[in-house]
Formats: C-alpha cells, structure tokens, sequence
C-alpha cells in the first residue's frame, strides 16, 4: 500500500470538539468547559496516546482569551498546552471554531486585523508549549460557519442571506491571521479544515440543476480564497496552506430540495451515492496538496460501522495514489449537545468519572475495538472485501416521507402498467432511489423498522399501488428470511446490490427439486405465480435431500424461463407472475440459505400473513378514497345514504388495521394462540376489504366502474390480491379455537 511520508506523528487522530459560538438563545457554547477538557487535558492525551492517537485537534478559546480588545489572557488554554508539551502529543490548533468576542463584527474591517492580532499572540504563546513545528488552524470550517451564521441566522452573527459576505470575511480574516503568524513563526504550519459535500441533482426537478451544481460548487470558495484562487485582493497564496483537511460526516451527501429541511440525505449504500475515496481525489487533482479527514463520525451504536467504512475509503485513496496523511475521528470524547444540552454519543471517550472515581473517561468498547481494527489495516493491508455501508437508523415518519417523495411516480405508474401488464420498474427505481429497497433491515444495514413500523410502510405502498405493494411484500419477506436464516455476507451483498428480491414457493405436481453436486445445486421442477417473474432475484424453497431448503439466486432468471399465458388476470397484472420452468437450472454453491426446514419455521411462516394484509388493508383504503373522488365529481359527497354507507366501510378497514396491529404484537411476545390470533386478523381483514370494494361499487354506479376511472382498477387489484391461499383454512382455524374448550375469548 502506497504511504506517503507525512508531518503527522500518527495516521489516526482524535479531535476535541471546542466550538465557542453564541446561539440565538443567547447563550454560549463552551465544549471544552462542558466536558471538562481543559481540567483534564493530562488524562486526555494520556487516553488517547494509549489508543495509538498521538496528534489530536484541539482548540482555544479566543471569546475566553481576549476579553477586552487588545487584551490576551491564556489562563483558560494554559492546562491543555501543557498537559500537550508534557505527554509529547502532537496538536494542530484551531484558532477560531465559530466563537469569537462579543465587542467584535465579524461584517466589520476591523475583524480581520483584531483575529490576526490574536493569532499572533495565540502563536507565541503555543510556540513557548511546543516541541517542533506548530500546527495551526485559523478559522475551522469558513464554509459552514459562513451558512449557518450568515445564510439561516443559526448562530452568530445571526444574519439571513449574507453567507457568502461572511465567507469572504472569514477568509480574509484567516488570511491576514497566517501571514501575520509567519512573520513571527516563519516554521508554522496550517491545517485547513472544511466540509467535503456532495449535492445531488433531484432527477425529479431539474429547473433546479443549476441550483444544486452551485451549492455544491460553493464549498471549494473558502479554500479557493485562501489559495489566491477567488479574489486575490484578499491575500491567498499556495505557500499559506501545508495540508488540506477535510471534514465527512453521514450528512455529507444530499439530493438537492430549495427548503433546507426537506433535502434527502443520502447513505453510503444509496446506488447514487458517491463514493468518498472517489471525492478524495478529485479534490487532491483540484489542489494537489496532501489530505487529511480532519473530522469524521457518528453517533450511537453506528459509530464503529462508520469507521469501518471511512477507513476503508480513506486507505482505498491512499492505495490509489492520493497523499492521505491521516483520519481525525470528531469529536473524540461524548458531550451535550449545542442546542439542548442533550447526550451526543459520538466520541470514543464518555463523560469524566465513568471510567473511575479519579475522573478517567470509559471507552466505547465497539468503537475502541473498530479503531484497533483499522489501525491494523492501516498498517498492513486492507481487507479483501469492504465492510458493509453504514447506516443511520431511520424514524417511520422519516422513511414515510421518503415514500412520499416515491409515490408520484408509483401513483402515475400504475394505470400504464395495469394497462400493458408490465413490471413497475419505475417504481422500483424510484423506492431503490429513495433507498426503501432496505427497509426493514438491522441497524448498519437498513433502516431497522420493525413490526408495527414494517406493517405501516407496507400499508402505505398499498395505498398506492397494491402490484407494487405485493412485489415489495416480497422482498422485504425475502431479506427477513436472509437476516434470519442466511449469512452476513449473503444479506450484505443482497442489501447492497439494490436488486429486487421475490420469494416463490407455489408449484404444480411434484414442485422443485434440487439436488447437491460439485459444481452446487442442479434443479428440476418448476414454481407458479412467480410475482416479477424475471426482473426480480428469488428466493427459491426446494426439496432437497435434506428436507426444503432455500436457495437464492445469483441473479435475475432468463425470460424463457417464463410462461407469462399462465398469467392472464383481471386484477394485480403489473405483480407480473408468472409461472416458471427451472429443470436444468443450475445454481452456484453457497447459494443454500440456513438449512433444511427454515422456511416453515414458526410463527415467522403464518406470521408473514400480517404483512401482506396490511398492504390489502392500504388499497381498501385507496378503494375508498378513489370512490369518494368520483362521488366528489358527480355532486353526491354529501349525500346520508352515502355517508353511512362509507362510514360502515371505514369503521371495517379500521378495527381490521388494529386487529392487525394486535396480531403483530401477539406474535412479538409468541404467546399461546397468538397464531390462531393471525387467522382471525386473515378473516377479519378479508371481510373489511370486501365491504370496502362492495360500499365502492354500490357509492359509484356504473359510470364510476368504467375504465379508466380509478375505482375500477383498484377494486379488481383488491379483490384478486384478497385470494390467498387457503382462506377458508384460516376460517376454520378461527372457529375451532373458539370452540376449543377453555377457550376464553380473544382478549
């Protein structure tokens, strides 16, 4: 692996968060003083050296140590400059991390000359602490300091559209504070430190492109100012700047929206997320100066994934040629958050005292352990196959509102598919775009939404479209069986592929037989109602010699696998299933999943009714809705007959959604009966979603029945999903447990 030489005492490094700015509240932020940095600077540098960081970011101060103009007092940095110079880490030190004193402008001419006045002071008093050469960042983050307190007023100085001003003030400020550095240090070094962002052009609007290519090109100013690139009058000059850090968080990447707050973050294993070892080096060939991660990570129990991930990245660059001379994990140590003081669990080290009563800081045990990994990898080489993408746990109301961005194009998609029978691929590529492919998914996966939550979204996706609803039933079902039964590597790579998974065990005659051989598995037989035929990966129930075993694809079938004349319905045309033949289909080893007899295993296997009910129970209400349009259109809204015929279909479709409800929690604790709960959910649903279509079909008349109106093709693709198999069964189940003796109700 290609290592560039490098200033740094070590490749790994730690950073104390040591923001100093004022809120609109009024108050000021003071990290250091919150976690107790400065009081125990000793103990922190002596954790971190023996975590293998020795060269950390920390800062001072400025608003603490120059409280009246022209008047500098370093008693509040004397413990962490110290503690620095006695420990031998090395430190780069941030000058200016959003704080500065409260008689100053930052809009003001005299700003730059009063920060270049400090920073000189600032430079001799560092330089009497250090041992070799003096590190130093001027202003930390220009870029995002200039948006939030010069574009949405967040901080000081609490200006609205005034951001690229402030930029050029920040700039200019740092400028003037490096030469001014110089001429009493000539051997100080800079340290840049700013965002690394990707903004993302919505395909949806694009009279917003040359919106989004501009925010996105405005995060290289800063830095385009500093290196005399961008207004030159300011003073920037390539020998100013040593090395250029980079800031990366999981909020780096976004689709562009023109409301802030409604932007689409994006996740590593989004299919258009942009690879961070790839932006490394486009901004090496913009500059050609050395790179560090100056800040990276996350909170909670991601963090260890997000190293992972970041490391394998950042040495990916390195391999590949780019001068990457360090990874920075910030903030290394827990603190309260800006805002509202609440817990942000993102450092390596917590709060003093939980450790011991001396005051020692306890390490998070995973991301302690993910550290030592990298650091080997760092080292060595880098493993063969990269982690898993990491991934922020999602809210359901997050991941609906991701839906909702999907749903006009599975909402104008589905009439044309009804009409030709096509597989909804656009839909598809608009819930793979959107990244709810992984719903449903472990934390560092996916978006961990489970029970209640998992039958939510898919009752919403019914609302929309019940073939894509029933096709994404499936997979979702398909990558619960994989987390449950398969391995890591399995469920990863399926995560990550952003294929569409299906799972098809119907079969005619003797079904699917698959038998071992060197080469893997040779199959015979066939499987019926394949929902997505060839555009989806299956999941494949088997006889096998040891029992039914499952096996996945590698890939997409052949279309001549498919007979798509078995498949000829009224109803649920665009869920495309077909039947397929698969004698002589061979399948690779590795391809098994758990073993034989998984597939059936309870209450997982009767237990899954619930998901697809609640997608049926989405389209009755879809039923209503397009009902209640038309009703709308002809005048008759408000008619009684009306109104109590649709009250007696949305009281229905209601207690049928909590009984569903009820089911999934029965099956949460697996009581007794709580199957034979999910037969009564089967039969209560069925019963809700018929007097949905029927309350549809008597409100409308013919003239709402006819093609193209909405209540007719969404009445024929829920009266065909409601045939499931075995209904009668589920009935019957339901009547015998309520006969059954001691039976003592359904409470």
């Amino acid at each position: 692996m290609n290592r560039p030489s490098s200033p740094f005492a070590s490749f790994w490094m730690g950073g104390f968060e040591c923001s100093t700015h004022r809120l609109r509240s009024g108050r000021r932020v003071d990290v250091i003083d919150a976690t107790a940095h400065d009081r125990l600077a000793a103990q922190d540098y002596a954790a971190l050296q023996s975590l293998g960081l020795s060269t950390v970011r920390d800062g001072l101060r400025w608003a603490l140590i120059e409280w009246r103009p022209g008047e500098y007092d370093f008693s509040s940095a004397e413990a962490q400059v110290q503690a620095a110079q006695e420990s031998g880490v090395q430190v780069a030190w941030d000058l200016l991390h959003y704080g500065y004193p409260d008689f100053l402008d930052p809009y003001s001419p005299e700003f730059a000359p009063a920060f270049a006045a400090y920073a000189r002071a600032a430079g001799e008093f560092l330089a009497r602490h250090t041992t070799g050469p003096l590190w130093v960042c001027p202003v930390n983050e220009i870029s995002f300091f200039a948006w939030a307190g010069g574009e949405v007023g967040d901080f000081a100085p609490f200006a609205h559209g005034r951001g690229h001003e402030l930029k050029r003030q920040l700039a200019g400020a740092a400028i003037a504070a490096m030469r001014a550095l110089r001429e009493v240090l000539p051997q100080v070094r800079f340290l840049l430190a700013e965002p690394l962002i990707t903004v993302h052009r919505d395909p949806q609007r694009p009279q917003e492109w040359a919106d989004a290519d501009g925010f996105h090109a405005s995060q290289f100013e800063a830095l385009d100012m500093l290196l005399g690139r961008l207004y030159p009058e300011l003073g920037g000059s390539p020998d100013l700047v040593d090395a250029l850090g980079m800031n990366y968080y999981p909020v780096n990447q976004w689709v562009h929206h023109p409301q802030h707050g409604r932007r689409r973050v994006l996740e590593p294993a989004d299919p258009e997320y942009r690879p961070l070892h790839e932006l490394l080096a486009e901004v090496h060939g913009r500059y050609g100066l050395p790179l560090l991660l100056t800040e990276t990570g996350t909170e909670g129990p991601a963090r260890a994934a997000w190293l992972r991930w970041v490391a394998y990245e950042a040495l990916t660059a390195r391999a590949q040629g780019v001068p990457v001379l360090g990874v920075c994990l910030y903030p290394v140590v827990n603190h309260p958050g800006w805002a509202d003081d609440r817990h942000c669990p993102n450092g390596l080290l917590d709060y003093p005292g939980t450790a011991d009563q001396a005051g020692g800081r306890a390490a998070d045990p995973s991301l302690a352990a993910a550290l030592r990994e990298v650091q080997r990898w760092e080292s060595g080489e880098l493993p063969a196959q990269a982690p898993p993408p990491p991934s922020e746990p999602l809210t359901l109301g997050a991941v609906l509102d991701r839906l909702a961005l999907a749903a006009p194009t599975i909402l104008a998609e589905a009439p044309l598919r009804h009409a030709d029978g096509g597989f909804p691929a656009e839909s598809f590529a608009a819930l793979r775009r959107h990244g709810l492919l992984r719903a449903g998914l472990p934390g560092g996966l996916g978006y961990s939404l489970r029970g209640p939550e998992l039958l939510e979204l898919l009752r919403a996706v019914g609302r929309l479209s019940l073939p894509v609803a029933r096709l994404y039933e499936g997979h979702l079902n398909a990558l619960g069986l994989l987390e449950r039964y398969g391995t890591a590597r399995q469920l990863a790579e399926a995560a990550a592929s952003g294929a569409v998974l299906g799972v098809w065990n119907t079969e005619e005659g003797a079904g699917l037989r698959a038998q071992r051989t060197p080469d893997g598995w040779q199959l015979e037989g066939n499987k019926t109602f394949t929902s997505g035929a060839q555009f989806v990966r299956p999941l494949l129930p088997a006889e096998t010699e040891e029992g039914r075993l499952m096996l996945l694809a590698p890939a997409p079938l052949p279309p001549e696998r498919f007979d798509h004349a078995f498949w000829q319905p009224l109803g649920m045309r665009a869920s495309v299933s077909a039947r397929a033949e698969l004698s002589g289909l061979s399948l690779p080893p590795g391809s098994e999943v758990g073993v034989g007899g998984d597939y059936y295993q309870q209450p997982d296997f009767s237990g899954g009714a619930l998901r697809f009910l609640a997608a049926q129970l989405g389209g009755a209400e879809a039923v209503l809705a397009a009902a209640r349009g038309v009703l709308a259109r002809l005048g008759r809204h408000e008619d009684d007959v009306q109104r109590l015929r649709f009250a007696e279909a949305a009281a229905g479709v209601e207690a049928a959604w909590q009984t569903v409800l009820e089911g999934e929690r029965r099956l949460a604790r697996q009581g007794a009966g709580a199957l034979d709960y999910v037969a009564l959910c089967r039969v209560v649903a069925e019963d809700a979603c018929l007097r949905a279509c029927e309350a549809a079909e008597r409100a409308v008349g013919a003239r709402g029945l006819l093609a193209p109106h909405d209540p007719e093709r969404l009445i024929r693709d829920l009266r065909h999903y409601l045939r499931q198999p075995a209904p009668d069964a589920a009935r019957l189940q339901v009547g015998a447990a309520t006969l059954a003796e001691g039976f003592g109700g359904w409470s």
